[in-house]
């Protein structure tokens, strides 16, 4: 993280308090997940209770590195997002920055994790990477 100090916005999206990288990442999709109970009543009407409003949560990056290095803003790449969250289970702290200084934070599990091998270049041992993740609030 040591060239991440000199762009003008700290990174957008912190997983478990490390940030990732906003290089090659696609806009985040949030979606509202309402989850619901409905009754019909002896008169025949039907209520509708809910139980809770979860979110989801998506992105995707292109031609990530392997290494946190190698982006311009020095943050997570793939080899880090890998043992954050992509090999592992339970809980994750998500935390979404705004140019405002707010934040807003999530507790999620991860719903999906895909990465491809998309390039791997001999001649700086680097490999490019394209990786989607979803999140979805426990």
């Amino acid at each position: 993280m040591t060239s991440g100090s000199t762009l003008f916005f700290p990174a957008a999206i912190w997983i478990d308090n490390v940030p990732l990288t906003d290089q090659g990442r696609a806009p985040i999709q949030r979606s509202r997940d309402e989850r619901f109970t409905t009754t019909e009543l002896a008169n025949g009407t039907r209520k509708r209770y809910t139980k809770a409003v979860k979110h989801t949560f998506s992105t995707s990056w292109t031609y990530l590195a392997d290494d946190d290095l190698c982006n311009i803003d020095g943050y997570a790449s793939r080899a880090t997002m890998l043992d954050l969250f992509g090999d592992t289970e339970g809980s994750h702290t998500l935390r979404f920055f705004y140019q405002n200084g707010k934040w807003e934070e999530f507790t999620v599990f991860v719903n999906s994790y895909q990465e491809t091998l998309v390039r791997r270049d001999p001649q700086s041992g680097n490999f490019i990477w394209e990786l989607s993740v979803e999140f979805e609030e426990s």
